[in-house]
């Protein structure tokens, strides 16, 4: 398979899974240049494979584009999320006002966080969160308060206008939050834009905020950004297989890195 067929197979590989992209977010994937990547499309759309947007692109079958589903995700490199959950609950303090979002590793924090609240580790905690998964198991031992919003059955979650209006009412002492992707330039990036949204509503609303991402998620672009890994106020928390010089150039830049 020559050079051009390989980078428009990437570029199929990553339509399906987030259905539509932007041009540069693509460039940066294939780690080619803009105009490289606008040729391909050309001759990607002349073959009826993409269809071609202003500054964007998306599968000319939208059908055979991948969503994102909370139980396949959450199938995936399980024992790494549950080491970094377990870390994660261990930061938490007694007293904390925290968020949590819906994504999976997050809920292996949940999971880990419920094992210390039933061991009476900690008290006084209050949670905000967006997440279905959890049910009832934290609401058993401290305060959950659901955003409310629009329901997203794939996700298990709520998000929307609602959701994050009702957000922006708390501050939040500590936040955990997943991410789709880690950049190397240290974006932190979404799947779409309500998680996006509701994601850099949380930054704005933490004095302090744990990003759990394993080493799959990193020197990786989603399709929204949200914000950057950059300073004192976060800590992110992977796994022993994170690439070093990326982890390196975030420490640099003040963010604590855990592994796990």
């Amino acid at each position: 398979m020559g050079k051009a067929k390989v980078t428009q197979s990437k570029i199929l590989a990553l339509l399906r899974q987030h259905g539509q992209l932007r041009i540069e977010v693509i460039a940066s994937a294939v780690e080619r240049t803009e105009v490289t990547v606008r040729r391909h499309l050309l001759e990607m759309e002349e073959a009826g494979k993409v269809l071609r947007l202003h500054g964007a692109c998306r599968l000319a079958d939208a059908s055979q584009a991948q969503p994102y589903f909370f139980q396949q995700e959450a199938a995936s490199m399980v024992c790494e999320k549950q080491a970094i959950g377990r870390q994660a609950a261990a930061l938490l303090e007694s007293h904390d006002r925290i968020f949590f979002d819906s994504g999976t590793t997050v809920l292996e924090c949940g999971n880990a966080l419920c094992q210390r609240l039933e061991k009476s580790e900690l008290v006084d905690l209050s949670i905000v969160s967006n997440s279905l998964a959890f049910g009832a198991s934290l609401a058993q031992h401290c305060p959950v308060l659901l955003l409310g919003g629009n329901m997203r059955s794939q996700r298990l979650d709520l998000a929307g206008p609602l959701a994050l209006d009702n957000l922006l009412r708390y501050h939040f002492s500590k936040a955990v939050l997943g991410t789709d992707g880690i950049a190397d330039d240290a974006t932190l990036s979404a799947t779409d834009d309500d998680t996006a949204q509701l994601a850099a509503a949380v930054l704005q609303q933490s004095q302090q905020v744990l990003i759990l991402a394993d080493s799959s998620k990193l020197g990786k672009h989603s399709f929204v950004p949200f914000g950057k890994i950059n300073g004192e106020k976060f800590t992110l928390i992977t796994d022993k297989n994170a690439n070093p010089e990326l982890l390196g150039q975030l420490q640099k830049n003040g963010v604590k890195v855990l592994l796990a």
